[in-house]
Order: C-alpha cells, then structure tokens, then sequence
C-alpha cells in the first residue's frame, strides 16, 4: 500500500514533535518579491498585527486571478494550510488548478493564504490557544477581513473558508463558530474532532470549544463540501469524512461528500479545488449593504449522541 509523503509525515510527528524542526526547514517559502505573472495572477504579502505573543505580526499572501476584474467585485476564499504546512504549500498547489477552473466557467474569487503557524504550541490546529500565545482564530476572522477586504467588507455571502488536512480541521471549527462570517465551508482531508498535540487546550471548556461537534445546531446555517482521498489512511483523517457527514445529514445540513482515489498530499488537492471552485455559489451582484462584525467564539452545547461513520450518501437530500 502506497503512502504519501504528507502521511508519513504527520504519523511521524505525532511520535516524534521535535521532528518538526528539520521538516519545517525544508518546507517551501513564499519570496516576498514574488511576481506570478499576468497569466498567473498577482501575489500581494500582507502584514497583519495579531493580539498574540508568538507572532505579533503574521503574514497573509493574496492571491488575485488573471483577469481584467474589479477587485473590489469578487468573492473571497480564505485557504488554509496544514501541519506541517505554510502559504507556499497551498499556493503552489491550488492557484494553477483554480486558474483552470476559472477559464472553464466557474466564478473567479481572491484566494487568501494566512500563516497559521505557532512557536510554542506548533499544532497550532488554528485556534486561540489557551495561553494565548497564539490567536488565531482571533486574527483570522478579524484583523485579516479588515485588512483583506479593506476595498469593500464582504457580505458573508461572499466569503467561504477551506483548508486542508489541519486546515480542514480549522476551517470546519472557525468557519461553525462564526455564521455571521460565512456561509460555505470547504475541508479537504480534514477531521472534526480534538487533535491537539502540542496543548494549545489546557481546559475542558477550551477543549468543547474546539469539537465541531458541539455546534451541530449551527451546521445547517452552511454549505458543506467534505471531501478525502479513498487512499488517505492518514490519522486521524481516515473516517472523518463520513462520520461527520453522518452528522451534519442527522442536522439536514446540505452537504456533498466527496472520496475519489487518491492520497494525503497536494496532487488530491490540485484535483479538489476545481471541482470545489465549481461548487461555490455566489451572489450574482456585490452586496453592498453594512455586514454583520465577527462576534465571540460561542460557547460549546451539549453533543448530540454519537452517529455512525458508515459510508454516507455523496449528496445530501
């Protein structure tokens, strides 16, 4: 049985955290002068202060279409990484299969690439860690729409949040715990449940925060796309797709889940995001009315009782 790369090396570093040191050195970086072309689209590095002590100051990349658009009339994707993963890796491996997509039909957005890396707790698992030495979450759906869309605050309408592997995790979390932020949540071999290797959660209330599945009562407020490589037997991935499309089909959140062949790595989400691109809806006109402000993480309610991870249909009704 064929492993990637990605899952030996996340399997690794559950065992072995202080690996992460040499992996994190031989990841890709984004040049701060890097030009994709007119036929590639535009690359903009932004820095962006956070209310945290690991990283006070946190870079975002983003990423414009090719295209003679109107910025200010686009839709907006925020993209999230893995772990170990950066900006790079996601930009490296979805700007060219999204530009595709685009020249085939589906409606163009800006894609944005946040850094959620973390010093002390680097399982960052995109969250505000109980120390708050990192704040992500907070960063996220603040600082970085304000800065982002500076041109026009986007309805939520308007704004999705992917992510893959880790990144999946984050954007299912942050995106469940903000419907007044967005209304299309994109995971890509993601998981729904408590990883956190490093303990950025060092209370059981932190802990409730950060399990999906205390705010199912908010999961019909989104469009789902969850999707996993048949081949991905990464943990804790495998499973996940199903068992939480079980759950959001027991809340009748609308839902596709998608498992075609293939791996944990970027050529499965090089194959995902166009079809992802292509299942976005937006409003055929930018709204121009005032947006609602992020609000607080909610606090956790009571779990509906487990359901099954048996296979789940590919749609939901």
């Amino acid at each position: 049985m064929a492993i990637s790369w990605a899952a030996r090396s996340r399997k690794a570093i559950r065992i072995f955290p202080f690996a992460l040191v040499l992996i994190i050195a031989l990841l890709p970086s984004v040049n701060s002068d890097l030009a994709l072309g007119a036929d590639t689209g535009k690359i903009d590095k932004v820095s962006i202060p956070s209310p945290e002590k690991d990283f006070p100051i946190r870079t975002v990349y983003i990423w414009t279409p090719p295209g003679n658009y109107l910025r200010s009339s686009l839709p907006v994707v925020y993209l999230l990484h893995g772990w170990p993963g950066s900006p790079a890796s996601m930009i490296s491996g979805i700007t060219k299969p999204l530009i595709a997509a685009f020249a085939k039909g589906a409606k163009p957005f800006i894609a944005v690439f946040p850094d959620g890396n973390a010093k002390t707790h680097v399982d960052s698992e995109w969250a505000d860690s109980s120390d708050q030495k990192a704040m992500i979450e907070t960063w996220l759906t603040t600082s970085v729409i304000q800065a982002v869309e500076s041109d026009r605050i986007r309805d939520k309408s308007e704004r999705a949040i992917a992510g893959f592997s880790m990144g999946g995790y984050g954007a299912g979390i942050i995106g469940i715990h903000h419907p007044e932020l967005y209304t299309q949540i994109a995971t890509m071999s993601g998981y729904f449940i408590i990883d956190d290797l490093t303990g950025a959660f060092a209370t059981t209330d932190k802990i409730k925060s950060q399990n999906p599945s205390n705010y199912l009562n908010q999961a019909n407020k989104f469009r789902w796309y969850v999707s996993v490589g048949k081949n991905d037997f990464t943990h804790p991935i495998y499973g996940q797709a199903t068992y939480w499309t079980n759950k959001l089909k027991s809340v009748k959140a609308p839902y596709v889940l998608h498992m075609p062949p293939g791996y944990h790595d970027f050529n499965f989400v090089g194959n995902e995001i166009g079809l992802i691109a292509n299942w976005f809806v937006w409003p055929k006109a930018p709204i121009t009315q005032a947006p609602q402000s992020p609000t607080p993480i909610p606090t956790a309610i009571t779990p509906v009782p487990s359901i099954s991870s048996s296979p789940a249909a590919t749609q939901s009704p």
